[in-house]
């Protein structure tokens, strides 16, 4: 009889420490598994902020490169640019709406420097005068510094402003590309276009008066304003 109790006691502690173990096996693995799970969990949230800040960021580096590429075209479009010459311009404006389709072009037959100011402020009020203006005046005579002066201080909240020396056989030729070369050098935002040297030697261009120019002339010249542009 006590044989008997004593085999039923063990098995009883036997049962009881078998299903301890289990239950701490079992406790174990859930712990294990909530672990990894967590693990994982943290992974995934780890990959998808790196997913989301990579995606946000080519997102940010393709809008940045989109409005580079916007400004791009809109430069080479010739949107925000202004020409104001004499018949020189009027010459060449085929050929600068080749390359630039949108720039604004204001040539006048016989316009003279002094009348530039005034075509500035038309312009202004017209809301036609872009951010970077080209100025191709003097082939019909002398003007004094005073007023190139006036007239790029006019012209000082530009982002550029290209002044360009004259090619004419007359006694002011001299004269209006010295003006230019000194005034221009005043003004942070004025640079010169130098045609009187860069047309050297290059008389097949010109037409007999030596001013204006056959169609080759007009691509060259057009040519080099655009390059100035390019080159701010």
């Amino acid at each position: 009889m006590k044989k008997n109790n004593a085999r039923k006691a063990w098995m009883v502690w036997g049962l009881a420490l078998l299903i301890m173990i289990l239950g701490y096996m079992g406790f174990r693995s859930l712990y294990t598994t909530n672990a990894q799970q967590e693990e994982s969990d943290a992974l995934a949230m780890g990959a998808t902020k790196y997913i989301s800040n990579q995606t946000q960021s080519e997102q940010s580096n393709n809008a940045s490169s989109n409005d580079s590429q916007k400004t791009d075209i809109l430069s080479t479009d010739g949107e925000g640019v202004t020409i104001i010459g004499d018949s020189v311009t009027v010459g060449i404006e085929p050929y600068l709406k080749e390359k630039l389709p949108k720039i604004n072009v204001d040539g006048k037959v016989g316009r003279q420097m002094s009348q530039a100011e005034s075509t500035v402020s038309e312009l202004k009020a017209q809301g036609k005068l872009g951010d970077r203006i080209i100025i191709e005046l003097g082939t019909n005579g002398p003007f004094s510094k005073k007023h190139l002066q006036h007239l790029l201080t006019s012209l000082s909240d530009a982002k550029q402003v290209i002044v360009v020396t004259t090619r004419v056989p007359k006694g002011w030729q001299n004269s209006v590309n010295s003006t230019i070369n000194d005034v221009a050098q005043e003004f942070e935002n004025a640079q010169v276009v130098d045609w009187y040297a860069a047309s050297e030697g290059k008389g097949d261009y010109f037409y007999k008066d030596g001013v204006h120019l056959k169609p080759d002339g007009g691509r060259f010249y057009a040519d080099l304003l655009i390059q100035a542009l390019e080159h701010k």
